[in-house]
């Protein structure tokens, strides 16, 4: 837990940190480099396959700490075109009675499209790649599961180079082994404070 609180330290100030210059140009057109942290709810069912059975857990949720990282480019001044990380961080209890930290992610290509030039804006997001389901602080870490991936959102530029951003994120990352596939079937909703220079 001290690991996960200190990392979103770190983003923190570092988003605090370079505010004072985060304009490459002042203009949301050309190269656009951002990130942004809040809350969020992860609803998840896990399912195990193999030898001819299948057993799904009941739906669960949870509250989670939201991240946001993005890195691409603006064409112009209302459409960005970007690598996107969204991830939901939640803790649940494994197989083995044993407290876990879960990186519930959306790994895509992004697009937004602000519906006003100048701020303040609203605009809208999605984007579509790759989902996974991994435990990034145990030791050693086991593969990540992987599959298919989507987010959708909202959001609001409130300040130049700030805003809220609510997202939608589905994932169904499974992974196979030894003749048995588990995979889960996550549906978060996440609100963040992003800052993005441009």
């Amino acid at each position: 837990m001290n690991t996960i609180i200190t990392g979103l330290m770190t983003v923190f100030i570092t988003m605090a940190a370079i505010s004072p210059c985060l304009a490459f140009d002042g203009k949301r057109s050309g190269f656009i480099l951002g990130g942004g942290i809040g809350f969020g709810l992860a609803s998840y069912t896990q399912t195990i396959e193999g030898f001819g059975m299948s057993l799904t857990s009941d739906r669960e949720n949870s509250g989670a700490i939201a991240t946001d990282v993005r890195i691409g480019f603006a064409s112009n001044e209302q459409l960005e075109i970007y690598f996107a990380s969204k991830e939901i961080w939640f803790g649940l209890t494994n197989a083995y009675n044993e407290k876990v930290t879960i990186d519930n992610a959306v790994v895509a290509l992004g697009v937004s499209y602000y519906l006003n030039p100048t701020v303040p804006a609203f605009f809208v997001t999605g984007g579509l790649g790759l989902s996974s389901w991994s435990l990034p602080f145990e030791s050693p870490s086991p593969d990540p599961w992987v599959g298919f991936g989507l987010y959708g959102g909202a959001g609001y530029e409130f300040s130049k180079h700030y805003s809220f951003e609510l997202d939608l994120m589905y994932g169904n990352p499974s992974k196979s082994e030894g003749g048995i596939t588990a995979s889960s079937n996550a549906l978060s909703v996440k609100v963040t404070v992003n800052a993005l220079a441009y």
